[in-house]
């Protein structure tokens, strides 16, 4: 009786081992800088505007990958930084599965205009996201994203957190990437879940 299990199973064990390895040798592996959450969640009560002033609900974060980036135009460092980053990895993405996303932490100053100078620069593709700050801070909330407005000399800068936040095709924020980015991974890593 053992050595017909043995037979049966030996085979069997040396298909999955075969067809694992297969699998993991098809797949990209994540970036270090990817962290992705142990659950997806679900965003929801969008109520934003774009560069364009047209009105944005949840379903805008459907039907493709989206990379949300929380920023401001008059950003000194960071916000143009990542946005470069993100404009070369859209460049490496295979079709139109990505969107990039600004959403501005910084409504005082970020009307659409503004917004659709900045973001423009960068790529004409993007989109840029504002609106009424309990809105943004809404949307913040759900992606774990932290900012605060900053005295700075007779003006102000916003402190936020730099991470770019992945949200699936169903609208479901499922990681994020710290930085340093490393563009050539990430496109990679996208390129593998499109």
């Amino acid at each position: 009786m053992r050595q017909h299990i043995s037979k049966v199973l030996s085979p069997l064990a040396f298909t999955l081992m075969s067809v694992s390895l297969i699998l993991a040798g098809c797949s990209e592996p994540m970036p270090e800088s990817y962290q992705p959450l142990p659950q997806s969640i679900k965003i929801s009560d969008v109520n934003l505007y774009d560069q364009n002033g047209q009105t944005i609900h949840d379903e805008k974060l459907t039907g493709q990958w989206s990379l949300v980036f929380f920023g401001y135009t008059y950003c000194p460092d960071v916000c143009p930084t990542t946005l470069a980053e993100l404009n070369r990895v859209a460049a490496n993405i295979k079709g139109d599965e990505l969107q990039v996303v600004l959403v501005s932490v910084d409504p005082e100053r970020d009307n659409p205009e503004q917004l659709k100078n900045y973001i423009e620069y960068f790529n004409p593709k993007f989109q840029a996201w504002s609106g009424d700050i309990n809105n943004i801070e809404n949307l913040a909330r759900q992606m774990h994203i932290f900012f605060q407005k900053q005295a700075y000399g007779e003006s102000y800068l916003m402190d936020h957190s730099s991470q770019v936040v992945l949200v699936n095709p169903n609208g479901e924020y499922t990681g994020f990437f710290t930085a340093p980015l490393n563009t050539d991974d990430m496109s990679r890593y996208l390129n593998s879940l499109m």
